[in-house]
């Protein structure tokens, strides 16, 4: 029942997702269909990561509660859209990111609350603290090699890491889980660019992040075996 719920849901998203992609970066749409109206490609596959992400994030949290999964949820969609962003554009949109960082702070602290869960809260805001920082750090270091796009998204990204924790310890862990994964797949990705270039030009890091932290949200039950 609850994987009919989700792949119901997902339809809606994978439209909003799409709404993002055309007008996050810009006023002008980023991808034009070729009929209007006509379903293209691009956009049968965005349906098709959505659909996919629902499930699995329906799968991993089937027990949490609605306003939980909710978030993770429409954090799926929104992810999606500014990974495909990013990967086209060079570009992760303060237009996006920064009102969902904002209603996210809300949201899981109301959740919290009402779920009897404070201690989530603290872990929630430690874990955006920690990514923020760690990345901001690399900011500064080389802001050609990690923009600060990367670096407000990181705050969002360790929020819902943090979230799904009910310690700051385990917050931290799952962070730290989260960079290894999305910094070794950019890494490895990275070098096959390079040897394919054979030139050390920039690339996307935010689709990476993306990727790290979705691994971590689904193996977090393994990461935090004790």
């Amino acid at each position: 029942m609850l994987a009919v719920l989700l792949v119901a849901a997902s339809l809606p998203a994978g439209a909003v997702a799409h709404m993002l992609i055309e007008r996050g970066p810009t006023d002008q749409p980023l991808f034009r269909p070729v009929t209007v109206g006509a379903p293209t490609r691009a956009r049968m596959l965005l349906q098709v990561l959505v659909t996919g992400g629902f499930l699995l994030i329906g799968q991993r949290f089937a027990s949490v509660t609605v306003g939980t999964l909710v978030a993770l949820l429409a954090l799926i969609t929104v992810l999606i859209a500014l990974a495909i962003i990013d990967a086209t554009t060079y570009r992760l949109p303060d237009r996006i990111v920064l009102p969902m960082l904002c209603g996210s702070i809300v949201w899981v602290a109301v959740v919290a609350l009402v779920d009897a869960h404070p201690e989530r809260i603290r872990a929630a805001l430690c874990g955006a603290a920690v990514y923020f920082g760690v990345l901001l750090i690399a900011h500064l270091i080389s802001p050609r090699g990690m923009g600060f796009g990367d670096v407000k998204l990181a705050a969002l990204l360790g929020l819902f890491l943090g979230w799904t924790t009910t310690s700051m310890l385990d917050a931290v862990a799952l962070v730290l889980w989260a960079m290894i994964i999305g910094f070794a797949v950019g890494t490895l990705v990275g070098l096959i660019i390079l040897l394919r270039r054979r030139s050390n030009r920039p690339f996307p890091f935010g689709p990476f992040l993306v990727i790290g932290t979705v691994i971590a949200l689904l193996a977090s039950s393994r990461i935090l075996a004790r």
